[in-house]
């Protein structure tokens, strides 16, 4: 990443080759310092925004909650250190069994599941802590709910739950890759290189105007 203060110093070393007085120098050196740090602000939301938006693709409330920027390595992060989360699979039917009815032979209970009915999935979002990082949550998990509300649906399904299946086997929610190393190296990146062409072309612009 570039160095600012070098930028900075390369900034005030061509301003005195030009004569110009060191008052003004200072003053140019302070108005692009502050350019710097607004742009550099601005990156960085948009690179934790980017994180968010794969978070929310992956439907990951966890990765979301522990982003952050690195102010001084400028990069993204997560609080933990953690960027893998992966979920194992998960057995429902323990779940899915509260207040089951009982069989008439009194030999387990059993409950009538509807399956693939849109809209019973509750929102990730929900869970996220940061105001600003759940709205953008919120905004790509509105994009893919319009996505659903067009897409040609089947008729409704029923499933029997009971007492006597397998909980280890049967209605078992299938594990979940959630791995974002490449996608945080990817955003860094980018973050990096974006950033770094935005300080020179703020240092070159001043140079233009002398």
């Amino acid at each position: 990443m570039v160095n600012v203060f070098f930028e900075l110093d390369r900034l005030r070393s061509y301003l005195v080759s030009k004569g110009i007085d060191a008052d003004t120098v200072e003053q140019v050196i302070s108005r692009a310092h502050g350019e710097i740090n607004t742009i550099s602000v601005m990156r960085g939301e948009e690179a934790i925004d980017e994180a968010v938006s794969v978070g929310a693709q992956k439907e990951s409330a966890d990765f979301i909650n522990d982003l952050r920027l690195d102010t001084v390595h400028f990069e993204v992060k997560t609080e933990s250190g953690q960027l893998n989360f992966d979920e194992p699979p998960r057995p429902m039917l323990p779940f899915l069994l509260k207040n089951a009815k009982p069989m008439k032979d009194g030999s387990g209970v059993y409950k009538v599941i509807p399956v693939g009915k849109p809209g019973n999935k509750p929102s990730f979002a929900k869970n996220i802590v940061d105001e600003q990082r759940r709205i953008s949550a919120e905004r790509h998990e509105t994009a893919r709910a319009r996505a659903r509300a067009i897409a040609p649906t089947g008729s409704q399904i029923f499933r029997t739950a009971s007492s006597k299946q397998d909980p280890q086997t049967q209605w078992v929610q299938s594990a979940k890759e959630k791995d974002f190393t490449e996608d945080v190296a990817a955003i860094n990146q980018n973050l990096r290189s974006s950033l770094d062409d935005s300080i020179r072309d703020i240092i070159n612009s001043y140079m233009e105007m002398y």
